[in-house]
């Protein structure tokens, strides 16, 4: 199914290994992009695309990871990332022309993750992230229309920021376990908003 592993992300790693033997479709023009997955140590992975109704997916179970997707050009953008293992680093961009997408998982380790998105033709700038266990930090800009976001940190340091420029904004913020962040969030235009921050220890 074309949504699987963007709806997996959030529901947890189970469907890890499952997604890194999975290869890109390739019966139409598209489901064409960029793929890559690394299991083991040291890991570093990037993808840039422009167009072609770009989609990119880097899946890194083990030690180092770091993973970059920039995809700029016209549309069709999608992202799908997840790392289980140590110390994550991620750094996910997306350009204009409507359609950007991101889904990304961080499962146990030193996390951080950057999302920018913009959108200048057409709706939906649509971004799911969930952190679990140990340092997170965690940081949105959205800037178009229809920006949705849903953002979950389940554990330790924790630390979110959040922005949204232009119309219909949507933010759905979750944050279990220690840290926690001093809620710096912005909105601009037509917001709706909802925060939940429990100070206890984080749970998956």
């Amino acid at each position: 199914m074309r949504h699987r592993l963007f709806f997996s992300a959030v529901l947890g790693l189970a469907g890890i290994e499952a997604a890194a033997a999975e290869p890109l479709p390739t019966d139409a023009a598209e489901e064409s992009g960029a793929y890559i997955a690394q299991i083991g140590t040291g890991n570093e992975a990037e993808i840039a695309q422009d167009d072609a109704r770009a989609r990119a997916r880097i899946v890194q179970d083990g030690s180092g990871n770091k993973a970059t997707i920039v995809q700029k050009g016209s549309g069709a953008h999608r992202a799908e990332l997840v790392q289980s293992g140590a110390d994550h680093v991620a750094a996910l961009e997306q350009d204009g022309g409507g359609a950007n997408m991101i889904a990304i998982l961080q499962a146990g380790g030193g996390n951080h993750a950057r999302i920018n998105q913009f959108n200048d033709g057409g709706l939906v700038n649509t971004s799911v992230a969930s952190q679990q266990g140990q340092n997170n930090i965690l940081s949105l800009v959205q800037d178009g229309a229809d920006n949705q976001a849903n953002l979950v940190q389940n554990g330790d340091g924790n630390a979110m920021t959040a922005l949204q420029s232009g119309s219909t904004n949507r933010l759905d913020w979750t944050q279990n376990g220690s840290g926690l962040s001093d809620l710096h969030v912005e909105q601009q235009g037509g917001a709706a908003i909802q925060l939940v921050q429990t100070n206890g220890p984080g749970g998956q």
